[in-house]
Formats: C-alpha cells, structure tokens, sequence
C-alpha cells in the first residue's frame, strides 16, 4: 500500500497539570470516544511506569488535552477535565490510568426554586409566542452552558408559550430537535447546529492517507451511511466533512461517531458517517 510520507512516526502528546507526557519516552496508550449526543465523553488515557511523584502531580480537575497523529501531521484529539488518576500494577509494569470527561454532565440538573419563575410551582415558563432561540440561551444560562456555536435550521416559533419542569437538558434537547438541529460536544465544546452541517475538515481520506480497507455500508434506525476504518486522524471527529475516496464510498460525507484509539499495537480511527 503507498503510503504517504506524513503517516510515519507516530505521536502522542498528553498536557496536564503544567506536565507534559510523550510516547518518545513513554508508552502511552488511550481510547477517545466521540458522537453527537449532548452528554460528555469520556477518555481514557494510560501511561506507563511514571514515578510516584510524578503521579501525586497529576490532579483532578484539571484540564487534560491530547494530541496525536505522525510527526508531520499531528493534532488536539480530545480536551477536558481530570476525573481520576489511578495506578495498578500489571506484571513488571505500572500503569497509571487518568481519565478525562470532554465538558460537563448537565444530565442531572433541575428546575430548583432559585432558577423558577413560579413561587407554587417548580417550573420555568416561557410566554405565548417566544421563539426557540430565546429559551435555548436562557437554558444554556440556567444551567452554566457556554455554547461555542449556535445555528439553527428553524427557529420555532411556541405560539401556547413554553413550560419547563424537571430535569432541564431533556427540555433543551426537545426544543434543539424541534428546530431541527442536535447538541453535542466537539472537541470539549458545545454546539448546536443542523444534524446534516459540518466543519469542512478539507480532508481526501483514501488509501494512500490512511483508509485501511474499504467503508462498510450500515442502516441504523433509518439512517444510512458506512463504517470507516483508517490510520489515526486528529481531523476526524463529530460532524467533521471529509471526503472519502474508495471502492465503496465515494464523495463528502459527515463523521457522526467513533474512536480514535492507540492500544501498543492499533493506532486508528473507527467512525461512522452519513
């Protein structure tokens, strides 16, 4: 298989803590997992025989960033907060695990007397005629998310007004899906933006940068599309267009979920575009 030049030499550069991990003298190992759902995901990295100093510093709660692809081409993977550190040991090695959640869970937060417009009732109502953008900010608001992009297909208009009770991201959720828009994470930040839009990663994935065999057509829930696999590529994450080049798949697609994943051996991309 040709391979381009910029595929050799793999890197992987993990930031934490004011430390920085690279795999020139360490192994180091991790799953990064994407999709475009609004509850956070969760990395794990796995770094091997630090020092117990070294390992006291690594502390939760602060912020994690990972990159990784060849020496020619390399970039940020996945970023978020520290929410464990733990060490094992596994045969003559030590292998610290460090965990880290891209953005936060607001699956979990209510309508509390504080965020209420009502004084009987817990509840947070919007009046007759508001539009969809306007409750969308002051949900994001209520419940401390800072939105990085925002752009809705159609903004609803409630002409009955709205109410929100109880758990408020289920709330937000169906007011995106009625404009015709999801809300997921990207890169640790928060967007919402039309299920079929994209950022244009101007991108040609085919064998010679790193497709490993051709895409698998799949049909799920009346969404079609196909599972690619391929070397590490940091472009390559929610809603990123790329073009594919292959025997199945040809022409601009949009990544919807996947992997990227470095295990001692594999060193890839597993996702799946529409």
């Amino acid at each position: 298989m040709a391979m381009s030049n910029q595929l050799f030499g793999r890197i992987i550069k993990v930031k934490t803590s004011g430390l920085t991990f690279t795999n020139d003298n360490l192994e180091i190992r991790f799953t990064v997992p994407f999709d475009d759902d609004p509850k956070p995901n969760i990395s794990k990295i796995e770094i091997f025989n630090l020092s117990n100093d070294t390992i006291n510093r690594i502390k939760r709660g602060k912020t994690c960033t990972i990159e990784a692809g060849y020496r020619g081409d390399y970039g940020v993977i996945a970023s978020g907060k520290v929410t464990s550190v733990l060490t094992r040991r596994e045969g003559v090695d030590k292998i610290t695990t460090i965990t880290v959640m891209e953005g936060d869970d607001y699956s979990r937060i209510k309508v509390t007397p504080k965020t209420s417009t009502d004084k009987k009732h817990l509840k947070i109502a919007f009046k007759k005629g508001t539009r969809a953008s306007t409750i969308i900010k002051r949900l994001c608001s209520v419940l401390g998310i800072k939105l990085a992009y925002m752009k809705l297909p159609k903004d609803v208009v409630y002409k009955n007004g709205y109410t929100v009770t109880g758990l408020i991201l289920n709330n937000l959720e169906e007011i995106v899906k009625d404009c015709g828009a999801s809300m997921y994470y990207r890169r640790g930040q928060m967007v919402i933006r039309s299920i079929k839009e994209g950022t244009d990663e101007r991108f040609i994935l085919k064998e010679d940068t790193g497709l490993i065999e051709s895409p698998e057509p799949f049909e799920e829930e009346g969404i079609k599309g196909y599972k690619v696999k391929c070397l590490l590529q940091h472009r390559i994450t929610t809603a990123s267009i790329i073009e594919i080049q292959s025997k199945t798949a040809k022409g601009k697609y949009r990544a919807r979920k996947g992997e990227h994943r470095a295990d001692g051996n594999d060193f890839v991309t597993e996702f799946e575009v529409i």
